[in-house]
């Protein structure tokens, strides 16, 4: 687990590396699917960002070789605090279901 630090409205990007239970890193192939969540338990979710389409203001998951996740500054105006940021992946060669793979600590600052 790590912590993510960002201020409100200035944009992020940050590498992303998904791994299995076995540590092994998974590479997501073009019938994969990540997306990013950040929000509290029991909460709506303040951001999700998925691989399948950037959001309204232009906050992107690229997902491959090197996993991209970029957060527009426009994106990042929700109240600041201490949230969780999920990594999930959803593996199309099996079709199964999503698995979250990674939870880190997103700490949103004031600007």
């Amino acid at each position: 687990m790590a912590l993510i630090l960002a201020y409100q409205n200035r944009g992020l990007s940050r590498n992303i590396t998904i791994t299995d239970v076995s540590g092994a890193t998974i590479t997501p192939t073009v019938v994969d699917k990540v997306r990013a969540i950040i929000g509290r338990e029991g909460e709506t979710a303040k951001l999700t960002v998925s691989s399948d389409a950037p959001t309204a203001n232009g906050s992107s998951f690229t997902k491959g070789a090197t996993n991209l996740l970029r957060l527009d500054a426009s994106d990042l105006t929700f109240d600041a605090g201490v949230y969780s940021l999920y990594i999930d992946y959803y593996d199309g060669s099996d079709a199964d279901e999503w698995k979250t793979v990674s939870r880190q600590v997103f700490c949103l600052e004031l600007t």
